[in-house]
């Protein structure tokens, strides 16, 4: 079957640094999917210096969450263009349960259900220790470690939840993010088989 015919509507899920956004370029590029990541889109508004980049800055900045009308008309204008038709892999959103409602609606407009959610779990060293090293490499505002601290625990608290909703939707999965690169991504193609 062609990547074409085998259209798959997925939610990427994991705290900050486990690896989602790797994973869902390498979706991408190996499954034809869609990546769309709200936080990078958001962060290309903030380089751009646009109305929306310039509103999303001080919440990015402090590690808290971007409000939910803003990120949803993001993704439902990436979700009902052309790039998304044939499959897509939705990395960092939802984020909340308000979100995932929202999206649970505009994906029955669009007639593409979700076919699963895969999360990437990673012990808490790994994490602070990939973030750390992120921060240094790609000096991102949001990596800093008085932020990182804030964004893990708006993760516990606003985020898990949302897999909680989606567990009664559709299946969700568990792979370890904590393996190299190659090797989480051989478990990813092993769970969409």
């Amino acid at each position: 079957m062609s990547r074409v015919e085998r259209r798959r509507h997925l939610v990427l899920f994991g705290p900050p640094g486990s690896g989602k956004g790797t994973q869902a370029e390498l979706l991408r590029e190996r499954q034809g999917l869609d990546h769309v990541a709200p936080g990078d889109m958001l962060r290309q508004h903030l380089a751009d210096g646009t109305e929306l980049g310039k509103m999303a800055k001080s919440y990015m900045a402090s590690g808290r969450l971007v409000p939910d009308d803003v990120i949803v008309r993001m993704i439902k204008g990436r979700l009902e263009g052309e790039s998304s038709s044939d499959g897509f892999v939705l990395d960092g959103f939802p984020r909340t349960v308000a979100q995932t409602k929202d999206l649970q609606q505009l994906l029955a407009d669009l007639g593409r259900p979700l076919d699963m959610v895969i999360v990437l779990e990673v012990p808490m060293k790994e994490l602070l220790a990939r973030l750390s090293l992120r921060a240094d490499q790609q000096h991102r505002e949001d990596d800093r470690p008085e932020v990182i601290k804030h964004r893990l625990e708006v993760y516990h608290e606003q985020t898990e939840p949302v897999l909680e909703f989606l567990g009664e939707l559709v299946p969700v999965v568990v792979v370890d993010g904590s393996a190299s690169v190659e090797e989480v991504n051989h478990s990813l193609l092993k769970v969409l088989q």
